[in-house]
């Protein structure tokens, strides 16, 4: 899965749960006070999730871009270092 697709799932993800907490708070017009603390309470703690889920997709996705890099200098260097086995046994003469 690459960086850019997890990037597109949190913001995905974000936006539905910013849509719900919207719904949510939209559909308190009308309730019980008690209800309205319940469900504010609910909101509040959904709201934090919604936060600690996106960042943490969005470390992830960073994790993988770090491992794209890590992965590309180590193929550069491997193909520097066969390259250069490569003229060793050249210049063995073999």
């Amino acid at each position: 899965m690459s960086a850019s697709t997890v990037d597109a799932h949190a913001d995905m993800m974000r936006a539905a749960h910013v849509a719900a907490d919207g719904k949510t708070e939209a559909a308190q017009v009308g309730v019980p006070t008690r209800s309205v603390v319940a469900l504010t309470a609910a909101v509040t703690k959904w709201q934090a999730d919604s936060t600690a889920l996106f960042t943490r997709l969005s470390e992830h996705a960073g994790a993988l871009r770090e491992g794209a890099v890590a992965y590309d200098q180590t193929d550069e260097h491997s193909a520097t270092a066969i390259d250069a086995a490569g003229d060793d046994i050249i210049n063995l003469g073999l």
